[in-house]
């Protein structure tokens, strides 16, 4: 039997997960730099805390036109506040150049339970609203600044920035996906 041929910085199919839906890749940040001369690059982690990109035996890049390319992960490590990686079919600086703006993503069934805490991309779509019922609008985005993340809420022709902390969230539920806040004074108040 010949050997199995694997295109030139393609993973063999048993670590190519089949993903039929988008919305099972969990994208964990981007590239935004190379590093280095021999084809590493540099991640831009969108929760700088988790280990999940630096755990992953391989990740999926996605391009802003939808396109979609599996890389196996030869190496990871943390530097400062990025996760350095160097990819199999990646070697040298144009190689990681041409990997600029990608997002790096991973298959959700890779990613390790959440514990106590939730993923951002759980909180996406979430009804939010007050203690005394009143809706704010759903969560569209997240900012992590680095105290603590900010979900950014939108509905009824207004934005609000709802902070992720205990004196503020007073219930939240992504399998419900609702979000219940005590707003403490000026954080609705126009």
């Amino acid at each position: 039997m010949a050997p199995q041929m694997v295109p030139r910085g393609r993973p063999p199919e048993s670590v190519r997960p089949t993903i039929t839906n988008p919305g099972e890749l969990v994208e964990l940040g981007r590239v935004v730099k190379r590093h280095g001369i021999r084809g590493e690059v540099r991640v831009l982690s969108h929760n700088p805390e988790s280990a999940a990109m630096t755990a992953s035996a391989s990740i999926v890049l996605t391009r802003d036109d939808g396109t979609r390319e599996w890389r196996r992960v030869l190496e990871a490590r943390r530097h400062k506040q990025f996760a350095l990686l160097r990819l199999e079919g990646v070697a040298t600086v144009n190689d990681a150049e041409a990997l600029i703006g990608c997002g790096v993503a991973v298959p959700r069934e890779q990613l390790p339970p959440p514990g106590a805490a939730v993923y951002h991309i759980d909180l996406i779509g979430c009804a939010v609203r007050t203690t005394s019922g009143e809706a704010l609008g759903t969560v569209e985005e997240l900012i992590v600044t680095g105290s603590n993340d900010v979900c950014v809420v939108r509905g009824a022709g207004r934005e609000v920035l709802i902070p992720l902390i205990a004196d503020v969230i007073v219930a939240l539920d992504p399998s419900a996906r609702t979000i219940v806040v005590n707003p403490l004074p000026g954080l609705i108040d126009a």
